[in-house]
């Protein structure tokens, strides 16, 4: 059982649907190296490539899915005052270690709320597994919404929701790679 703080959405993408935006990634000139929300690059907390995707004629059919599942969560478990995707969203890969790497891809323990800019508003963060789970090993997500850390699902187009504030990480990935699909929702500030 999930605490209350979290919400898991099977099958918010169909198999179908998680390829084409992995292809959307593998195909893009524009992914780059993952960087905390100052900008800041620091590969010991976060290792992965990242492609940011912004809501247009495009990619509009994830955009609209997202708001849906996210519209249901809200209203059956979170009741957060909500406004929008303001920062559209990232296709993120957490690859295994090159050759004499020490590490696989990774984000150690974190929140999403950041000190400045777009990052200070988030409220709700969606995480969509777009890999088969038996495509790669290691790259378990865990959250710790209440001081005891667990795994959330791996099953291939789920999407996990929970507040912004929760701290979360992603386990480095020892073989294969692991894709996601993540945004944030924003809305005013808690109270």
């Amino acid at each position: 059982m999930l605490p209350f703080s979290i919400d898991a959405t099977p099958r918010t993408f169909g198999l179908e649907e998680c390829t084409r935006l992995i292809d959307v990634f593998d195909h893009s000139p524009d992914v780059h190296d993952g960087r905390l929300a100052g900008g800041n690059q620091r590969v010991r907390l976060r290792d992965c490539r990242v492609l940011w995707v912004e809501d247009g004629p495009l990619n509009d059919w994830a955009f609209r899915r997202l708001a849906t599942v996210v519209s249901m969560a809200n209203r059956e478990h979170f009741k957060f005052d909500l406004d929008d995707f303001r920062e559209g969203c990232q296709i993120i890969r957490y690859g295994a270690p090159e050759s004499g790497a020490v590490h696989g891809g990774h984000y150690g323990w974190h929140i999403d709320i950041g000190g400045s800019g777009a990052s200070t508003s988030r409220k709700l963060s969606v995480s969509v597994q777009l890999s088969c789970s038996t495509s790669y090993s290691g790259g378990a997500m865990m959250l710790n919404a209440d001081g005891d850390p667990f795994e959330v699902a791996r099953q291939r187009g789920t999407a996990i929701l929970f507040p912004s504030f929760t701290p979360h990480k992603i386990c480095p990935v020892q073989s294969g790679a692991r894709y996601a699909l993540v945004a944030w929702v924003h809305g005013p500030a808690f109270r």
